[in-house]
């Protein structure tokens, strides 16, 4: 009885291990016969928009995900772009197509010239190479450098990825450039000239087209056009030049040029000082535009455009700055503030350093949106908000310099065409 019991466990013993054995084989058989199937092929590759489908693409963007389709396809174990690896992860891989994403880490011809420009997908049973250029991402405009420019003037952008420019769009139907464009190495600036037959009437963005994409349009693309001004430092209104029109600096620093900086129109606002530290005061950083009497100095018209019932977020605060100084102009701000008609102080300040990019005297627009100025939870609601003016009635907005850092700053500082702008509709 113990001999048979013994045998028979044994018996079972081996069964189970022979099927466990047959199992591994089968598997083992299965996987090789997958996998193991002829050298692959690319035939074409397209993105993975199903609109897509039928389409074959010769160069992809960085970031962007694309289908590599062929056959012999699966057991996939490296795809190379431009000889660097793309990650392959096996669920998105089918014997006839690979989908992996191009990461920003891959060369493009923007950064190497010598890149070999080729796509090559690896499997056990050899590899395919075709002919695929990787191109840097669309362009990205991050901010124009003036905004207050006319036809024949250089307009200079400040973005990501201004390489191989084709075209740069102008407000206006056709009205756009072609040629003449200067950038630099790491594709961050680009100049251009800027044409006649500017219109304003649908937009008033600049768009960038190169051969990975357009640009997108905000409120950070846009230039000046025409509307908005209360304070140009020539015209006179409600606003007097150079001496009625509020306080702060003196009259005899309206004028159109400072050591180092000339006006782009005619005359502009000065400050040439020390800069006091620690948040030190003097008349001479100060540029408070105010009405006494009550009369409106912030615009109105078209009324389609400045209609109070519009939310604060929807304007921006422009106006060019330029700076000529050989020190660090880190610790400068440069602050907005304004009296509600509650008796809030509203306020907004604005390093100089990140806005600035040369202090060479040359001008930069700053831009900040309306409701940006606030006092601990309050802020303007709406345009009407900026009307109002303060709580006697007083129309004003004062832009003031403020040296944050312990030391004196030595600075020349030009402000010139403060205006509200509808930048949203």
């Amino acid at each position: 009885m113990q001999i048979k019991k013994y045998i028979n466990q044994s018996s079972s013993s081996v069964i189970v291990a022979s099927m466990l054995l047959l199992t591994i084989v089968l598997g083992a058989c299965q996987e090789e016969e997958v996998i193991n199937v002829g050298p692959p092929t690319i035939e074409r590759v397209r993105t993975t928009d199903p609109t897509t489908v039928d389409s074959a693409f010769t160069s992809a963007t960085l970031g962007s995900t694309i289908a590599i389709l062929g056959t012999n396809l699966l057991g996939t174990q490296e795809v190379y772009l431009n000889d660097y690896p793309l990650g392959v992860n096996t669920a998105y891989v089918t014997n006839n197509s690979v989908i992996v994403t191009v990461g920003d880490s891959v060369p493009t011809v923007a950064t190497d010239p010598n890149v070999p420009n080729k796509l090559r997908l690896v499997t056990k049973s050899g590899e395919s190479v075709i002919d695929f250029q990787t191109l840097p991402p669309a362009p990205q405009i991050l901010q124009v450098k003036n905004q207050y420019v006319k036809a024949g003037d250089d307009l200079t952008l400040f973005g990501r990825y201004f390489y191989f420019v084709d075209t740069v769009y102008f407000p206006g139907e056709d009205v756009f450039v072609t040629s003449g464009f200067q950038t630099n190495s790491a594709g961050t600036t680009l100049t251009v000239k800027v044409p006649e037959g500017l219109d304003f009437s649908e937009s008033q963005s600049i768009s960038v087209v190169t051969r990975s994409g357009g640009s997108a349009t905000n409120r950070n693309t846009q230039i000046y056009n025409g509307k908005g001004m209360f304070a140009d430092f020539d015209t006179n209104g409600a606003l007097e030049w150079p001496w009625n029109w509020g306080w702060g600096i003196s009259g005899e620093m309206i004028k159109p040029s400072q050591p180092g900086i000339e006006g782009l129109e005619g005359n502009f606002a000065g400050m040439n000082q020390p800069f006091p530290a620690s948040y030190g005061w003097n008349n001479d950083k100060v540029i408070n535009l105010a009405n006494w009497g009550g009369v409106q100095i912030f615009p109105t018209a078209p009324a389609e455009e400045y209609s109070p019932g519009a939310p604060a977020a929807s304007f921006d605060i422009r106006f060019e700055l330029a700076i000529n100084t050989t020190e660090n102009i880190s610790g400068l701000n440069v602050q907005l503030w304004y009296p509600d008609k509650n008796g809030n102080e509203l306020s907004f300040d604005v390093p100089l350093s990140e806005v600035i990019r040369a202090t060479d005297g040359s001008w930069h627009t700053i831009s900040v949106a309306m409701n940006r100025l606030t006092n601990g939870n309050t802020r303007l609601n709406t345009y009407a908000d900026l009307l109002a003016g303060d709580g006697g009635g007083v129309k004003q907005l004062r832009l003031l310099i403020i040296n944050t850092t312990s030391s004196d700053i030595r600075a020349v500082v030009g402000i010139d065409n403060v205006r509200v702008v509808r930048a949203i509709n």
